[in-house]
């Protein structure tokens, strides 16, 4: 989709259309879902993590401005959400939201809740290794690691989403693939032992 096809979508979802955000959003669930397992360990806690992110992004569309691409500024709604349940806060409960009064509410379409749940529950057996791998990773090299060689995103985009100076960007994306680079050597000790 090309800038001005997103900027589209964009204001029709801004203006309430549910269809258009659904649009905007089918490339980058899965990029959602890499990104919350960044942040956690448990496959349940990151898809509950991606849905909430989702949600928020949903929920806060009119404030996204123009100073940022539509991915960037819905990684950083994941980043918020993260550490917003990180600190104890509950980013739906200060919405007076629910998931499920969101999903039952009639706010997404029913295709789109089972194209979503499929999208959560797909795994394979490398998918898995990779990610026991990447949560040996320090959390504070994570993310960007993820957003950097798993998503693609520039150097510079992951500062604007960490809100870091590039140099740190770099810094700690080279500090992370060290620790990944090592995990993945040691291997999973569940699949040596052919678990």
């Amino acid at each position: 989709m090309d800038a001005d096809e997103e900027r589209a979508l964009v204001r029709r979802a801004q203006r309430g259309d549910v269809s258009a955000f659904e649009a905007l959003i089918s490339d980058h669930v899965p990029s959602v879902r890499r990104l919350a397992r960044a942040f956690t360990s448990d496959r349940e806690d990151a898809a509950e993590l991606a849905q909430e992110a989702l949600l928020k992004a949903y929920l806060s569309l009119g404030r996204l401005g123009r100073r940022s691409s539509f991915s960037t500024w819905l990684y950083e709604v994941v980043r918020d959400v993260y550490l917003d349940h990180s600190r104890g806060l509950d980013g739906l409960r200060a919405a007076e939201l629910s998931p499920a009064a969101m999903l039952t509410g009639g706010r997404f379409s029913p295709c789109f809740e089972m194209w979503l749940a499929r999208q959560l529950l797909e795994r394979d057996e490398l998918q898995a290794f990779v990610w026991w791998a990447i949560q040996r990773v320090p959390a504070e090299l994570r993310a960007i690691l993820v957003l950097h060689d798993v998503e693609g995103l520039s150097r510079e985009e992951i500062a604007a989403v960490e809100k870091a100076p590039l140099d740190e960007v770099m810094e700690r994306l080279s500090r992370g693939r060290d620790h990944l680079r090592r995990a993945l050597a040691s291997g999973a000790p569940q699949l040596r032992s052919g678990a």
